[in-house]
């Protein structure tokens, strides 16, 4: 709609960002950097947690992208997906692998990997990884320590909410930790950050100061998403709406607090942002 309109070449508020698209803000390409560095030593674990919407599922898709070209075939795993089924069962179908019915799911995956590992290094990311239970993390942990002449199987990534790492670092957990090769966390955009993020998302999409953006939008497009990307996406995405739709060039700071004001009334926003009567969006 609004895309037409403005005549940009592209949604510049996706929901899931790549290649142009993606910004790879400060603590983003550490992430990545620590994922690399993780896949050239070819063992352990990493873990990567960050709260919702703040871009885990995004740089998931963008190493998978980066490694397809490489002897690293990449495996991810949907643990939202894990409700009433085995972790090792739901990583066999993403192998493409059926375990014959004399053969265990541990074996199967086992031989699978030995086999991978013959000529590649294969990579598992358990995505949603805070949903795994304590069982789970058993198998995530048998998986880790699988090796064949002394070479690890299978290098593993872990991505979730913050709870994930609290568990992790806990002291019942000293083992796992132990197998942890790197820990880092995708933060909230800062507001210079913010202002970046959707300059860039704009630029990229062929925007050409059209609409004009009076420079206050950023802020308080920074204090209601509190920096998080899916929410700057989500408000940006609705203040090109709103505007198209009241055929404006111009977005002021009025402009964005009366959409800003539209997605409270929607309980769209962050529970801090909805809940605070006092949150003030300019």
């Amino acid at each position: 709609m609004y895309q037409e309109y403005y005549d940009l070449k592209s949604e510049p508020f996706p929901l899931s960002s790549h290649g142009d698209n993606l910004y790879l803000h400060e603590s983003f390409k550490r992430s990545m950097s620590y994922l690399f560095y993780a896949f050239h030593r070819g063992e352990g674990m990493v873990l990567i947690s960050g709260r919702p919407g703040s871009g885990k599922s995004t740089l998931i898709e963008e190493i998978v992208a980066e490694t397809s070209d490489v002897d690293m075939p990449v495996t991810v795993v949907d643990c939202a997906g894990l409700v009433g089924s085995d972790l090792l069962e739901l990583y066999l179908e993403q192998l493409g692998v059926v375990a014959a019915p004399e053969v265990s799911n541990a074996r199967a995956v086992r031989d699978t990997l030995a086999n991978l590992r013959s000529t590649k290094r294969p990579v598992l990311i358990l995505d949603d990884a805070h949903l795994l239970s304590d069982e789970d993390l058993k198998t995530v942990y048998m998986l880790c320590n699988l090796k064949q002449k002394g070479v690890h199987l299978v290098q593993i990534v872990l991505a979730g909410h913050a709870v994930l790492r609290e568990k992790l670092l806990s002291p019942g957990y000293e083992q796992f930790h132990q197998r942890l090769v790197a820990t880092c966390n995708i933060d909230a955009l800062e507001m210079s950050e913010t202002r970046e993020y959707i300059l860039h998302k704009l630029r990229s999409s062929g925007w050409t100061n059209n609409p004009n953006i009076a420079e206050s939008v950023y802020g308080a497009v920074y204090r209601s998403s509190l920096g998080v990307p899916r929410w700057i996406d989500l408000i940006c995405s609705r203040m090109l709406l709103n505007a198209m739709a009241d055929e404006r060039k111009f977005v002021s700071l009025e402009d964005i607090c009366e959409v800003i004001r539209d997605l409270i009334n929607e309980d769209l926003l962050p529970n801090q942002v909805r809940l605070s009567s006092h949150t003030k969006v300019a």
